[in-house]
């Protein structure tokens, strides 16, 4: 075989195997799709979570019951004044429930109840504010002279020195009364706390111009929170 002959053997025998090494880096560019495709559905499948997340969110939100319009304290509560609202609010926040509307009405304002506001337990109570014949008073006391389990609705003795002309104390005068509102923490320098007592009408007078007033809790072996409201029985 000529020289001639042999160098076409080899351009034919390269030429031969030519497609092979062409084919060998088409499949890099499929590898590269696929990549783009699984990073897509991936991207996907994260935005469908996200979107379950802030719509399972939306529908955390509960029925609450809303004051409509201004409620005076000591008013008591009708079925035009209060309606049920969806708040999305955080578990810590204490408001009745929209199933408990029913149980509101006829109970009174403890403080004024804004309309636009959220009726929560402490707001509103059972008993009138102030009942018939009666007057509420606000007596100053000591942070260290209110009685261990004084709480609002308990019956109390309202325990005033009596003073003759000389100055000479005598005989203290005591006048029954009932805690209609406790203290809150002072802030003022005499550290001095004021708690709202409901006593007689008649009696109102003299309790509010006297300079020391004591509270003594009248029955503190019985809770008459439970007796009042037929529980203990």
């Amino acid at each position: 075989m000529t020289d001639t002959t042999r160098e076409r053997s080899r351009a034919s025998s390269s030429a031969a195997h030519a497609p092979d090494q062409a084919v060998g880096p088409r499949f890099r560019p499929a590898a590269r799709r696929w990549n783009r495709i699984a990073v897509g559905l991936a991207l996907g499948a994260l935005a469908i979570a996200v979107n379950l997340l802030v719509y399972a969110n939306l529908n955390d939100s509960e029925s609450v019951v809303q004051v409509v319009q201004d409620v005076p304290a000591g008013e008591q509560l009708e079925a035009s004044m209060l309606r049920t609202v969806e708040a999305d609010l955080d578990s810590s926040v204490n408001v009745v429930a929209g199933s408990d509307l029913a149980g509101l009405i006829g109970t009174y304002a403890r403080v004024r109840l804004v309309s636009g506001s959220l009726v929560t337990p402490q707001s509103v109570q059972t008993q009138p504010l102030i009942s018939a014949g009666k007057a509420v008073v606000a007596i100053q006391v000591t942070d260290g002279s209110i009685p261990v389990g004084l709480r609002e609705r308990v019956p109390v003795e309202l325990v005033v020195p009596a003073r003759d002309a000389v100055g000479d104390a005598s005989a203290p005068s005591v006048v029954a009364g009932r805690v209609v509102g406790l203290p809150a923490e002072t802030s003022n320098a005499l550290g001095t706390l004021s708690v709202s007592v409901e006593v007689a009408a008649d009696d109102a007078a003299s309790i509010a111009a006297a300079d020391d007033v004591r509270i003594v809790l009248a029955e503190p072996s019985i809770d008459q929170a439970v007796v009042e409201s037929g529980d203990g029985e």
